[in-house]
């Protein structure tokens, strides 16, 4: 188990220089940044403790924070992600989600279905996206001016998060 926590600890610190320091910079026309950062929580390990994964995640959205001056915005955004990933998890993969946490994030990957992994991916990007700009906006009168943030974001960070997975299942074969 101290294993994982050190494979945690070395995500957490890698996933916050990544974002905070390579694309919070990385804007496209000027105001869409990609949030690479969402590979954290998605490839977490399943087998760690909810309530564990919860204050991990409201960390790693504070230290988020405190990179891009938002107040708050992402650590409510990751720790909303970390309540819901387990019903969202168990909603796309139905009975092949094991919340004993035995299968690793990898197999999911692998042995899942194309349409399980892009419902999977896009509903946690989709959820974490709406949440901070809502929040960002905090209003409803620019409930279009949110959407349209969320899917031009959502199209971004899903390419990324995307490519990145794929990336790390990779090397750990």
């Amino acid at each position: 188990m101290a294993s994982v926590y050190l494979l945690i600890l070395k995500r957490f610190i890698f996933f916050t220089l990544l974002q905070g320091l390579i694309f919070n910079n990385f804007d496209f026309f000027d105001i869409y940044d990609p949030y690479i950062c969402l590979v954290f929580l998605i490839t977490f390990p399943i087998k760690v403790n909810k309530i564990t994964f919860m204050i991990i995640s409201f960390f790693f959205g504070f230290v988020l924070d405190l990179y891009s001056d938002s107040i708050g915005i992402n650590a409510a955004a990751c720790l909303s992600i970390a309540f819901l990933r387990s019903y969202i998890l168990s909603f796309v993969f139905g009975s092949f989600y094991d919340p004993h946490g035995i299968k690793l994030i990898k197999n999911y990957v692998t042995e899942s279905t194309f349409s399980q992994k892009f419902l999977y991916l896009s509903s946690v990007i989709i959820i974490h996206h709406l949440i901070i700009f809502s929040l960002e906006t905090f209003s409803f009168n620019f409930i279009s001016l949110v959407i349209y943030k969320t899917l031009i974001t959502f199209s971004i960070s899903l390419i990324f998060c995307t490519t990145f997975i794929y990336i790390m299942i990779e090397n750990e074969k």
